[in-house]
């Protein structure tokens, strides 16, 4: 009881100096308290006060000066825009997306990349040797149910488990109203199937995911943009769209959006959820970052305010446990018996192992236990990162700090050619995102997503300082090409 009496006190010293640090109240450079003082001032022990700067430290917030004490080291308000996220003009040259995604997907592969493009979590952070043993177990208690096709709609048991863990956000859904898929995206295009015929219009954000437009390609739909701004989605701009187009189904993501990061507020997701309810249009929702987020409380869902079954809701376990493993899963609403037919005839059912495997590892309880530990790590690598951006990246970017997920999107000037920079950083065996893959249009070329998903290392730390001088030397002759 002591040791967690004291772990509590310093976790909550700790986010009080943080609070400080990221309001300006502790400017840049300030000296903090020393040990000896402040734990006299909040009636703790030494240690207590040394955890909590440490834990300060880890995040990039202070940094300690031999014989002088801790000081406070992080900019987060520098070069950080409250902007709008607004399209850029089309590229002047025509550049051929899908190449680039091809490219982008052959870094994935690479074991000699240093990946700052993957959006996924790196197996540093991931439970491996507890997952194997999760498979070990399963494939001894399970051996003869994993030489049969499960069920149509997923394992019952582990849509039981997911069910419980919906009620994070309020989902209070029964087993047999998901589905599990392979993946995330497979549940997206069972979703584009059922709800529309080739020709269809469907509402999506203006900037995505890359596999989402090439879906609505394949399916030979026509997408109208919607933007996506700071404050969340434009819903003004999507209430005009409706007006003016037969929109079937909309397509949005909604927490700690892929690219920019963005949140789409609680209330506007209420307003979304009740505008295309009265007009009877469909929602595709896809949550598959809500469980990353930095906070304390988890953002809410589309989902959550759906009464009538007009969300379809699609999530993942390949961003909190393993990507690998491809399990998916769907709550469709009153699509429900279409989606799980459209399921049947793709594939029958999903694999049979990875389902088992994810059951055990969530009977034997370590899945919440495990989310605690990622999110912390990805709250402590941003701030780590951010850090580095704004210290070797040229003066003139804007980037903010999401609350969750994976990724910055980064912002450079108009003149600057995200593309060019990704084949420059490709050949110091750099991987990033160039921003004109997230766009129907190729617009966005003077952005890049950058993940933060891999620990923060010397290794890492180097790699955003060569990426920033790759990027000032970009910058330089795109300032020579204009004046000449």
């Amino acid at each position: 009881m002591i040791t967690e009496n004291k772990k509590f006190r310093y976790d909550q010293i700790a986010n009080q100096l943080e609070d400080s640090i990221l309001n300006d109240i502790l400017k840049v450079g300030e000296k903090l308290p020393s040990v000896r003082l402040l734990s006299k001032q909040q009636h703790v022990s030494p240690s207590t006060i040394f955890k909590a700067y440490y834990q300060l430290e880890a995040k990039g917030l202070i940094e300690a000066r031999p014989k002088s004490g801790y000081y406070v080291r992080f900019r987060h308000a520098e070069r950080v825009a409250p902007a709008v996220v607004s399209a850029t003009q089309p590229n002047a040259k025509a550049i051929d997306t899908s190449e680039i995604i091809k490219e982008l997907e052959e870094l994935r592969n690479s074991e000699s990349i240093l990946k700052l493009s993957s959006a996924v979590p790196s197996p540093k952070l991931l439970p491996i040797a507890r997952l194997n043993k999760s498979i070990g177990e399963a494939v001894r208690t399970e051996k003869n149910f994993l030489l049969k096709y499960t069920h149509p709609q997923g394992n019952p048991e582990l849509r039981r488990v997911i069910a419980q863990q919906l009620l994070n956000w309020g989902g209070n859904f029964r087993a047999e109203d998901l589905v599990i898929t392979a993946g995330c995206m497979e549940a997206l295009n069972i979703s584009l199937m059922i709800l529309t015929q080739p020709s269809d219009v469907i509402a999506i954000d203006e900037l995505t995911y890359f596999s989402i437009h090439q879906a609505v390609e394949i399916l030979g739909l026509k997408a109208v943009s919607i933007p996506v701004t700071s404050t969340g989605l434009d819903i003004p701009f999507l209430k005009k769209a409706i007006e003016q187009f037969p929109i079937k189904a909309g397509l949005f993501v909604t927490n700690f959006h892929n690219p920019t990061g963005v949140c789409i507020p609680d209330i506007q997701k209420k307003e979304l959820v009740e505008l295309m309810t009265a007009k009877q249009i469909p929602i595709i929702e896809d949550d598959i970052y809500g469980e990353l987020y930095f906070g304390k409380n988890r953002p809410s869902t589309c989902k959550f305010y759906d009464t009538e079954g007009w969300v379809l809701y699609c999530s993942s376990l390949s961003k909190t446990i393993a990507p690998g493993y491809r399990i998916g899963y769907c709550q469709p609403g009153r699509f429900l018996e279409q989606f799980a037919h459209q399921k049947r005839i793709l594939s029958l059912s999903t694999s049979s192992l990875p389902q088992a495997a994810l059951l055990n590892f969530f009977q034997k309880g370590r899945y919440d236990f495990h989310l605690r530990k990622l999110r912390t790590a990805l709250h402590t690598q941003a701030l780590r990162y951010s850090q580095c951006i704004l210290q070797y990246f040229p003066v003139g970017i804007y980037f903010s700090v999401p609350e969750g997920g994976f990724n910055f999107w980064i912002e450079f000037p108009k003149e600057f050619d995200s593309y060019e920079l990704f084949k420059a950083a490709k050949d110091q065996q750099i991987g990033i995102a160039p921003g004109q893959i997230f766009s129907v249009e190729s617009n966005y070329k003077n952005y890049i997503r950058l993940s933060f998903a891999e620990p923060f290392t010397e290794e890492i730390e180097e790699g955003i300082k060569q990426l920033g001088t790759l990027a000032e030397k970009q910058l330089a002759l795109s300032n020579y090409s204009k004046e000449f």
